[in-house]
């Protein structure tokens, strides 16, 4: 295909393989070998570059979606060759460069943020630069070079006016242009024509899960269908007892849209929790649903919240509830030729408890090892009229746990009625043993999950919460 696009300021125009990632053309087609490729899964952050001013991981991304774009890679941010950008001069004086590998997706991020924030405090910074692994520097001397560049970091422009001058790079293409075909339909009735065509292409929409596994060969699908150009399967929109949100819309449009933080904050705290903010600018709620994962990170919130799901073809749609939607790990009820296109949240009533918790292996990109969401009414005694309650990680789809659920009901919020439900829980599961715990630590953790309610941001129980101890951590 032919791939126009603005690199650092510069038109460029190669001839490439659809299916290549953006990585492997910036660095051996372009010779822009500051962009790192570290882990190769969107984890490290390395591979970070600007897409029309947005973070990228350039590891997950298509070469095809850079078409007329503007690309920024950490060669654009000096104003000349010799020179370094204020906010690079800032790691070189504060120390926080060492090996130098993961410094031009640190660099990259922390500028792109700072443009937008250059008032945020440490905390803001950290978690910006959440998704950027640094082995060997140390994070302190990294937030020090931040907040030391932030005032000229604003003066970063990651869309690049096209200079007069050639581009500097080899702009000699190294690959073979052969490779699978990539489909890059831009309305439904595009899309079900090159379906119905080629009905054994793989569509893909964020990409964060399916260019990983094209990478490790656990999938060799013939083409590829990217839907990022449909621009009807993404948005949110409100009535009067529901929100629709379009299966294409990104994490972090989710999580900035003042519906979710009204409505469904189970959900909000569950997508802040999902990989890193690279990631959830990147990644689809569509694609973390249709991805059945058990430890997929939105699906217990979407399961209390009562969501179903819009499925579109060409001879019509249909709803299902994501309970009856999710079969098992990786397999749901799609038929042929069919595609998630929404999701619909039912709007619940004012004055329910959300909660939602995660127990992972680290703070930040963390798989879940299991997880618990719940939507509680509680009354103005502490009694709880109605409950509905799902734990992840811990079978092969997200687990509700109906003898709990009515168990709860009627009883008081309190560290005495959690303790008894929690055998309820253990003995209701069946988790899996793997690389990430053993099945007999999820079961423990799953109940011990219960304990978090009285230690939540909404607790308005402060005599149970005086009798948490940590214990249910462990």
């Amino acid at each position: 295909m032919k791939l126009p696009f603005v690199v650092n300021g510069h038109e460029v125009e190669l001839t490439v393989a659809a299916d290549r990632r953006a990585v492997d053309v910036l660095r051996e087609d372009l010779a822009l070998t500051g962009t790192k490729e570290g882990c190769g899964t969107g984890e490290c952050g390395a591979c970070t570059i600007l897409v029309d001013g947005e973070p990228r991981l350039s590891c997950l991304t298509l070469a095809g979606r850079l078409a007329g774009t503007q690309v920024t890679t950490i060669e654009g941010m000096a104003p000349g060759p010799e020179a370094l950008h204020p906010l690079q001069q800032a790691f070189v004086d504060k120390g926080a460069v060492q090996c130098g590998f993961c410094t031009p997706g640190m660099v990259i991020t922390a500028g792109e943020f700072l443009a937008r924030r250059p008032r945020a405090d440490r905390q803001e910074m950290a978690e910006a630069i959440s998704g950027n692994l640094c082995r060997c520097t140390g994070y302190g001397k990294i937030l020090d070079a931040m907040e030391e560049g932030r005032a000229p970091a604003a003066t970063l422009n990651p869309c690049l006016p096209a200079p007069a001058g050639p581009f500097a790079g080899t702009f000699v293409s190294t690959s073979s242009v052969a490779g699978r075909p990539v489909y890059s339909p831009k309305s439904l009735s595009e899309l079900w024509a090159i379906s119905a065509e080629n009905p054994k292409a793989q569509l893909i929409a964020g990409g964060t899960d399916l260019l990983v596994w094209l990478r490790n060969r656990r999938i060799d699908p013939p083409g590829l269908i990217d839907l990022g150009n449909i621009d009807g399967l993404r948005g949110i929109s409100e009535s009067s007892d529901a929100v629709r949100v379009g299966a294409l819309t990104s994490h972090a449009q989710l999580l900035d849209h003042p519906c979710t933080n009204e409505f469904f904050p189970v959900l909000r705290k569950a997508l802040l929790s999902l990989g890193s903010p690279h990631i959830r600018r990147m990644g689809t709620i569509g694609g973390n649903i249709v991805t059945a994962s058990p430890a997929g990170d939105s699906l217990p919130p979407l399961y209390v919240l009562g969501a179903e799901v819009e499925l579109s073809s060409a001879a019509g749609s249909r709803r299902l509830p994501i309970a009856g939607f999710i079969l098992g790990p990786g397999t749901t009820a799609l038929a042929a030729g069919e595609i998630l296109s929404a999701i619909i949240l039912p709007r619940p009533p004012a004055g329910l408890v959300h909660h939602y918790e995660k127990v992972g292996l680290r703070n930040a990109l963390a798989c879940s090892v299991a997880s618990l969401a719940a939507v509680l009414e509680v009354n103005a005694d502490s009694v709880v009229t109605s409950a509905r309650m799902a734990w992840g990680s811990v079978g092969p789809t997200v687990e509700r746990i109906a003898a709990v659920e009515a168990a709860l009901i009627g009883s008081t919020l309190n560290r005495e009625t959690l303790e008894k439900l929690i055998p309820l829980v253990r003995n209701a599961i069946a988790p899996i043993d793997d690389v990430r715990a053993s099945g007999e630590y999820r079961r423990m953790v799953a109940g011990n999950l219960l304990l978090r309610l009285l230690h939540s941001d909404w607790c308005c129980f402060p005599d149970a919460a005086q009798e948490f101890s940590g214990e249910e951590d462990r």
